[in-house]
């Protein structure tokens, strides 16, 4: 049974997409003029895919009724890191987290406001993915011989990795929650872009040269989106990677 879907038209658009996500559940882009009547047979070829993309965004929307919850812990796989973290509520106006112990986060403040601690997690995980993706990255392509300029770490919405032609590698700092073999994969696959500013057949036997099991970990990384918590993106958002098909 195909689920019920949006479709959108899009002049841009010169093929037919179909994306999966947490707002807007399944939503068809088509471009202009194209025939309507022809999306459900499209969706009928589509089925294996849209099963996988609804469980996931099901995951996601599970995850979100609790992402209001301060968590206990913080696992960061790609570091083998497990965090264990102390909620104080005080009188003041700001959260302030404090290292107690290694991998011991004091956190203080209105814990009850959920925005404002949320933020403060954010931004201490940004702070600890640039201390060890940026000498990772910059490692890297020394060892690869792929020149950069420099490497910045964000909390992005949707791409785990990208690169700017004036040099810069932009990494996400969701990467900390997925296997460490998957975030090598990503900073190697955005070095090779610094050759290949592209996804050409010579990009991606770069990409394998340098990572024989690029295929099977692109794969594992559509997926990856799993791994990242609820309280890390406001009501709505995707992760990153999140699910996208066309034809």
């Amino acid at each position: 049974m195909i689920p019920d879907y949006t479709i959108r038209e899009s002049a841009r658009a010169k093929h037919v997409r179909f994306r999966v996500t947490v707002a807007d559940g399944l939503v068809v882009v088509i471009p202009k003029g194209f025939d309507r009547s022809l999306v459900p047979k499209l969706l009928e070829g589509k089925r294996a895919w849209l099963a996988r993309a609804l469980q996931h965004i099901q995951h996601h929307r599970q995850a979100m009724r609790v992402a209001d919850k301060p968590p206990m812990t913080i696992k960061l796989p790609t570091l083998d890191q497990v965090w264990r973290l102390d909620w104080i509520q005080t009188d003041k106006q700001t959260i302030t987290l404090v290292e107690t112990h290694p991998f011991e986060l004091q956190i203080c403040g209105p814990i009850n406001n959920t925005q404002a601690w949320q933020s403060a997690l954010r931004q201490w995980l940004v702070a600890q993915a640039r201390e060890a993706l940026v000498p990772w990255t910059n490692a890297l392509s020394c060892e690869l011989g792929i020149p950069i300029k420099r490497v910045v770490v964000r909390c992005q919405k949707t791409r785990w990795g990208s690169y700017s032609s004036k040099g810069t590698v932009s990494l996400n700092a969701q990467l900390l929650f997925v296997p460490r073999r998957l975030t090598r994969y990503v900073l190697i696959h955005e070095l090779c872009h610094a050759v290949h500013l592209n996804h050409s057949a010579r990009f991606w036997q770069l990409v394998e040269r340098w990572e024989p099991e690029a295929r099977t970990l692109r794969s594992e990384l559509r997926k990856a989106g799993e791994h990242v918590p609820g309280w890390l993106r406001p009501a709505g958002q995707p992760s990153a990677g999140a699910d996208r098909e066309s034809v």
